[in-house]
């Protein structure tokens, strides 16, 4: 999808160290059912966006990417519910859900959108050009762009919250690294900063549509 070699293994980068440190996350011990799941489906969500910066990406089955990451859009917006209340309320609970429920959705469109794409280069066995989507050169950046109204405002408006989103996580992980170069301790820098950079390669993407 991405035509420069550079940028393809900058993106990859951005999206592989988030997911191999969601599968450390997943797999360390003390971690509930619920959470397991939430960061395995982080760590899939890393490998599928790496996948797509590459060509043989657009040639992956669409369908079942389209169906885990809805799923997995569902999930993260019934978490809130099931979460023990503890001290944080519930209207926060839900507001820090529904970034990952944005992803989870933008990763199925985008995979559906792509699919589409490659249908009409040949790719699936098509061969003819597919409406409000234009098959770029070697020499444009990305591989592909939307021409259609409507996808090409739904890719924007995702690059503008998900690059909110990022900023705001990025934010929050220099918070916290600050705390914890204190004598008062918290390790937990990593896990948005991993979420700032999957959010922000994600925004790249879709700036490129």
């Amino acid at each position: 999808m991405i035509n420069p070699t550079g940028l393809r293994w900058v993106l990859t980068v951005l999206f592989v160290l988030p997911a191999l440190y969601a599968l450390w996350l997943a797999a360390a011990p003390g971690r509930t059912l619920p959470g397991r799941l939430s960061h395995v489906l982080h760590a899939v969500m890393g490998v599928a966006m790496a996948a797509m910066v590459w060509p043989w990406g657009m040639d992956l089955p669409a369908d079942p990417q389209v169906a885990v990451f809805s799923a997995g859009a569902l999930w993260f917006a019934a978490t809130p519910w099931f979460r023990s209340p503890g001290t944080e309320p519930r209207r926060a609970r839900f507001l820090a859900a529904v970034p990952h429920v944005v992803m989870m959705l933008a990763m199925a469109w985008m995979a559906a959108v792509m699919d589409g794409a490659a249908t009409a280069s040949g790719g699936h066995g098509g061969g003819h050009d597919m409406p409000g989507m234009d098959m770029s050169g070697p020499d444009a950046v990305g591989a592909m762009s939307l021409t259609g109204t409507g996808q090409q405002w739904t890719a924007a408006l995702l690059a503008v919250f998900l690059t909110a989103v990022g900023l705001l996580w990025l934010s929050r992980a220099f918070d916290r690294g600050r705390v914890a170069a204190s004598p008062k301790r918290d390790d937990g820098a990593a896990e948005p900063a991993c979420h700032a950079a999957m959010a922000v390669g994600m925004a790249v993407m879709f700036l490129l549509l």
